[in-house]
């Protein structure tokens, strides 16, 4: 005898097409989600590739003294029906490139910078460091934790500098990310104690020239950087012009200077002074620093000038710009130990000179924060 099968009750059934259904209400999106992802890596790759094109040419051109602007599809294979806007930028001969899809990326964004935790913001490819206020940056330095702060990352600021009330805007850039700190100690990377703290933890310069100055009135390097007319203007002027909320962010760094013939024979060796902003030695630009710096194995090379390969042989990524966008040379505090008249400095090329101190030249500042 054949027993009847026993059937599913409503009850039971409802429960399978509710179980059925939270499924597909997890698994969907999670789908979809692993779907985006496949397309914003195909967005990504061709931002990569795009910025790596753009960037042979810059060089190219670069040697050859020509301007470069590009546009997406003078270098790009991606088609344009899928992205509704794709944009090349040069920061530092470095391209960032940001694509906006459409079609089958509609609502997808990619950039490429020099932060991997760049993200879109506005149409415009945006850097942690750009986006983060100082007190989230000072918080993140204070604790170690740094690491989506790219050095090289930059971000704009507006200040008014010579105090006519309008604010211009100029570029702050990351040079050093290396924690070479202990026990509030500076430290080489060979664990070398260093006695200027100028190229140690996280410091941010400003990328191109921001003023004209002289670095005395009189033409003397007597008292190198520390009785300069100069560091009175970076760590008055200049520091109280920057936002309170960035002043609130900055730290004192001892500051470790050269000196010049007058003061060679100073018992107390280097100058030594504790500084809110301060411009940069030779040897926090090019490695090794000239013969006549008395300065030169109490700090060490900046992490972005570093990665550029820059040397005094290899120099044209310290070519800084003035506020015409064309190359200046620029202030180092560094003074000439066998004159009695010169400091060093950055020449248009971007090699390390000498110039007399009443002489007028860019001023492009550093800081720390923590």
């Amino acid at each position: 005898m054949v027993k009847n099968k026993k059937a599913f009750t409503l009850v039971e059934l409802l429960a399978v097409i509710v179980v059925l259904g939270l499924i597909l209400l997890i698994a969907v999106p999670q789908v979809m989600n692993v779907i985006n992802d496949s397309k914003k890596g195909v967005l990504a790759s061709s931002a990569r590739l795009i910025a790596n094109s753009a960037e042979n040419i810059k060089l190219s051109n670069d040697t050859m003294g020509i301007s470069t602007e590009l546009q997406c599809s003078d270098v790009s294979k991606i088609s344009a029906s899928d992205y509704e806007d794709c944009t090349i930028e040069f920061v530092n001969g470095e391209a960032l490139v940001t694509i906006i899809g459409k079609g089958k990326y509609e609502g997808l964004s990619v950039c490429k910078a020099t932060s991997e935790d760049a993200e879109v913001i506005e149409g415009k490819c945006t850097t942690p460091f750009e986006k983060d206020n100082w007190a989230t940056i000072k918080a993140a330095v204070t604790l170690g934790d740094t690491s989506k702060y790219k050095v090289g990352d930059t971000r704009p600021i507006d200040l008014d500098i010579d105090g006519d009330g309008k604010d211009e805007t100029y570029t702050l850039r990351i040079a050093n990310n290396s924690h070479y700190v202990d026990k509030g100690e500076c430290k080489d990377t060979n664990g070398n104690a260093l006695a200027s703290q100028t190229a140690c933890g996280f410091v941010i310069e400003f990328a191109d020239i921001i003023s004209n100055q002289q670095m005395n009135s009189t033409d003397t390097n007597a008292g190198g950087w520390p009785a300069s007319a100069m560091r009175s203007y970076v760590n008055g002027t200049i520091y109280n012009a920057l936002p309170a909320e960035l002043r609130g962010a900055i730290i004192d760094t001892t500051v470790v200077s050269s000196l010049g013939s007058e003061d060679k024979n100073r018992a107390e060796g280097n100058f030594v002074s504790e500084d809110k902003l301060y411009l940069l030695s030779p040897e926090e630009v090019y490695v090794t620093s000239a013969s006549y710096d008395t300065s030169l194995g109490t700090s060490r090379q900046l992490d972005w000038y570093r990665d550029k390969g820059v040397t005094t042989s290899s120099y044209s990524n310290a070519i800084k710009k003035n506020s015409s966008n064309t190359a200046g040379w620029w202030w180092l505090r560094s003074a000439h130990s066998i004159t009695t008249t010169n400091f060093y400095t950055v020449d248009y090329d971007g090699r390390l000179s000498t110039n007399n101190a009443y002489i007028t030249g860019g001023v492009s500042p550093a800081f720390r924060l923590g």
